[in-house]
């Protein structure tokens, strides 16, 4: 990613695996993880806040960079998520699963086919559930050669597209015809055909493999660590600095500040909660909600 050292940046959708190098989190939920990693846990080991993608807030072009892996294929109206993201960022990544992978992982919450088309993002409406993703979800967490072979060609199961000032999207919600996904199924298996065990390489990708574990887990320790004496010794400092980003998403026209255990909009008096450190940026439709 083109990221400078100095830049700003901004994560939508966090989740639990944030990207290192994000100085601020912006997710939907706190404790509910189910349509990404199951049974592990939202992550914040820095600055977060509860927000809408729809409705983040902040005021325009606040982000150097703003990072959004994996959300986009969720998005009931992408139009709308991606002229946000915009409106916020100067610049970003869009990391989404390919059509291809699409067809063989089967993800059934998933609501788009996603590619990369001529420098252009396309969506196409997705209207299968699941087909065989439960075996090969399983296969990449049991078995290493196939995990090797994953990563080996992980330029084809995702889709990995940056962009400055202007996202170029097209969106079709048009239910793709059986041309279409036989085509896609064609290439799946062709692919899939490549997968085999091979037992000196996968005991050498297994090596290195438990080694990047190891190294991003201590990271990991270590990120949480600072995060948690940094509330302990200076948690206002903590939602000081926040007030400078932060800009009422009801209105679009006030900051915030502290009164008691919430935040208030200086303008149109709405009132968001604090959950410690972390500001509830919901708009009031979405409050009650599980958040």
């Amino acid at each position: 990613m083109n990221i400078h050292p100095s830049d700003l940046v901004l994560e939508v959708g966090s989740g639990n695996n944030p990207n290192p190098r994000s100085d601020i989190l912006v997710d939907r939920y706190l404790y509910d993880n189910g349509q990404r990693a199951g049974g592990f846990r939202i992550v914040v080991d820095r600055p977060f806040i509860i927000a809408d993608g729809y409705k983040l807030p902040f005021k325009d072009k606040t982000f150097d960079y703003v990072i959004c892996s994996h959300i986009l294929e969720h998005m009931e109206d992408p139009e709308k998520f991606i002229a946000e993201i915009m409106r916020v960022g100067k610049a970003g990544c869009i990391e989404v699963p390919s059509d291809l992978s699409e067809r063989i992982f089967g993800w059934n919450f998933h609501l788009w086919y996603c590619r990369l088309y001529k420098g252009r993002l396309e969506l196409r409406k997705k209207k299968e559930g699941e087909r065989f993703g439960g075996f090969f979800h399983r296969l990449i967490a049991r078995h290493i050669w196939f995990r090797r072979f994953f990563e080996e060609h992980e330029e084809k199961f995702y889709v990995k597209y940056e962009w400055n000032n202007k996202v170029r999207l097209s969106v079709s919600r048009v239910v793709p015809a059986k041309k279409f996904l036989d085509r896609l199924d064609n290439e799946a298996w062709k692919l899939l055909a490549q997968a085999k065990q091979d037992l000196p390489q996968d005991i050498i990708f297994y090596f290195f493999w438990m080694k990047r574990r190891a190294q991003r887990k201590a990271k990991k320790i270590l990120r949480r660590f600072l995060w948690t004496l940094k509330m302990t010794v200076g948690a206002h400092h903590i939602i000081e600095n926040l007030f400078l980003l932060l800009f009422c998403p009801m209105c679009s026209s006030g900051h915030v500040f502290k009164a008691g255990k919430s935040l208030t909009c200086e303008h149109c008096h709405a009132i968001f909660p604090l959950i410690g450190v972390i500001p509830v940026m919901l708009v009031s439709r979405e409050r009650k909600q599980g958040w």
